[in-house]
């Protein structure tokens, strides 16, 4: 066995004992490719709408013939607060070359790199009658012990007249995704599709949830 074969295991024991000590809101993994000329993932990631906050674990190969430095934002509406953290070797013995990642940017990819992001996710509270993210201003309501926002007098009576109707809307839905810039040209390298679903939804999506 290889010597960085070695080291991606290290890597992979190290990710997987932090994954197994540490409980977050909600995670799931992706599995992509960073290419010159668009990059994908192997399959979309899927989050249950709801959650406090999120956790996504990107890894990534660069296929030849892409070098250079590559961008990371997580874009989709309504915006939501986000922290990027890159994973490096445990042990790092030289034998492998590792991009530098600093604000939230990846310098100098190499072909053949292997790369691993944590994305951490804080969305926005949203009206669960009428889906508008939360604002200054919004009104809080506790319902069983959980608190909810409401962007007006209105929403906030319709969700007092019907409770379990709305107290599973509150959280994100739809489409985000996590994407690679490239730097000089802002052409993407990858995009990684990051879906949140309700909780009824999610019995479709589960083989991809973790």
């Amino acid at each position: 066995m290889k010597i960085k074969n070695i080291i991606f295991f290290v890597l992979a024991i190290g990710i997987s004992f932090l994954g197994a000590t540490w409980r977050w809101g909600d995670s799931a993994h992706s599995i992509g490719l960073v290419k010159a000329n668009g990059g994908e993932a192997k399959h979309p990631s899927f989050l249950e709408s709801g959650k406090d906050s999120y956790t996504l674990i990107a890894t990534a190969r660069v296929i030849p013939p892409y070098r250079g430095d590559a961008r990371v934002k997580l874009e989709g509406e309504p915006e939501m607060d986000y922290k990027l953290y890159a994973s490096g070797p445990i042990v790092n013995l030289g034998v492998h070359h590792w991009p530098v990642f600093k604000d939230d940017t990846f310098y100098d990819l190499n072909p053949r790199d292997r790369i691993a992001l944590w994305v951490v996710m804080k969305p926005p509270a949203i009206d669960p009658v009428c889906g508008m993210a939360y604002q200054s201003g919004f009104s809080k309501y506790t319902y069983k012990g959980k608190d909810y926002f409401f962007c007006s007098e209105g929403c906030m009576n319709s969700f007092r007249t019907a409770p379990e109707k709305y107290k599973d809307l509150d959280g994100v839905r739809g489409k985000y995704t996590l994407a690679f810039y490239d730097t000089k040209t802002e052409k993407s390298v990858l995009r990684v599709p990051v879906i949140f679903k309700g909780k009824g939804d999610m019995k479709d999506a589960g083989e991809h949830h973790h």
